[in-house]
């Protein structure tokens, strides 16, 4: 199993598709460490936000999930350089992903914060220098970054780190209903550059997001997902006030963790409600957060792609 915690809705950045930062969670109706006592064993965890390190009491938050999951990925936009270091220098079996959304002025006008993009570089190196070893950045792709895609996955690669994609979606999550790829052939065009830049490489868990990264050209387009989701089945997520929903797209609240334990909660009938409401969804969603562990439990999907596009595909275009 998998799962997805987003820690707070405070955010110290103004993202242009993200509107979170505009409806904070008040500090004493967050989750606190005890209230995640009974979370189920997990393979990966990632905990998100908001911004996760504005929260006070992340460290102890860590210290429980960590006896949780065989894998945990704080995301984080990078602005708070001393928290970050402090609290990653007391975990450093820990992930973490710092969003990097362009290069410069570009991540800058984005994330709505001068200067951000010197500042999660400061705390990129800060973290390369703590001993951080699953440490990468992280692009939302839009029409507005597209041309830094490569720039970006060459500025990756000098740091030796990963580059990991998502694309732009509408949810209730982001309180944004009007984000739009306008441009799609040239979004399409640098995607593309970015697919042959990971294919290219030597680290075969490249090859694997490049596979992924050409699902979000198919959901640009509205084409059916190519793995089928399986959100509160085998992945969950909870949102600041304890309430756990399949996933951070569907608002269907089918238990809080302040008031149950997990398993009773997992076991529900309406947890069962909420697998059938996925199992209906059309939503079209393509979010690492419902794919990964589908591309860990089916590798074969991938592998197929893999070799016909790495092995066999020799004009160097994805298909």
């Amino acid at each position: 199993m998998d799962g997805i915690i987003a820690v707070t809705y405070r955010c110290n950045a103004k993202c242009s598709m993200c509107h979170t930062w505009k409806h904070p969670t008040g500090r004493d109706q967050e989750i606190r460490p005890e209230h995640l006592a009974t979370l189920p064993g997990m393979v990966r965890l990632n905990i998100t936000g908001g911004e996760p390190f504005i929260k006070e009491d992340l460290s102890e938050i860590l210290d429980v999930v960590k006896t949780k999951a065989k894998r945990v990925v704080v995301s984080s936009n990078g602005l708070l350089t001393r928290q970050i270091l402090e609290v990653m220098g007391r975990h450093r079996d820990v992930g973490i992903r710092l969003s990097f959304d362009g290069m410069g002025e570009t991540h800058d006008r984005i994330r709505g914060v001068a200067g951000i993009h010197a500042k999660a570089l400061e705390t990129l190196n800060g973290l390369k220098e703590l001993g951080i070893k699953d440490l990468g950045i992280a692009v939302t792709i839009s029409d507005g970054n597209a041309k830094d895609l490569v720039p970006l996955f060459r500025l990756a690669d000098r740091h030796h780190i990963e580059l990991a994609t998502a694309i732009l979606h509408n949810a209730y999550y982001f309180h944004k209903s009007d984000n739009k790829i306008t441009d799609r052939c040239l979004v399409e065009q640098e995607v593309n550059g970015l697919v042959r830049e990971y294919l290219s490489s030597p680290r075969p868990k490249n090859w694997f997001r490049a596979y992924f990264t050409m699902g979000i050209i198919g959901h640009m387009y509205g084409k059916e997902r190519t793995m089928k989701c399986t959100m509160a089945t085998d992945s969950f997520f909870i949102d600041p006030h304890g309430d756990v929903r399949p996933c951070n797209v569907m608002d269907f609240p089918f238990g809080n963790i302040k008031e149950k334990a997990f398993q009773e909660i997992w076991r529900s009938p309406e947890a069962s409600e909420a697998r059938r409401r996925v199992n209906d969804c059309r939503e079209n969603c393509w979010m690492i957060g419902s794919v990964g562990h589908l591309m860990r439990r089916h590798p074969l999907t991938p592998l197929a792609w893999i070799a016909r596009n790495k092995l066999l595909n020799k004009d160097g275009v994805a298909r």
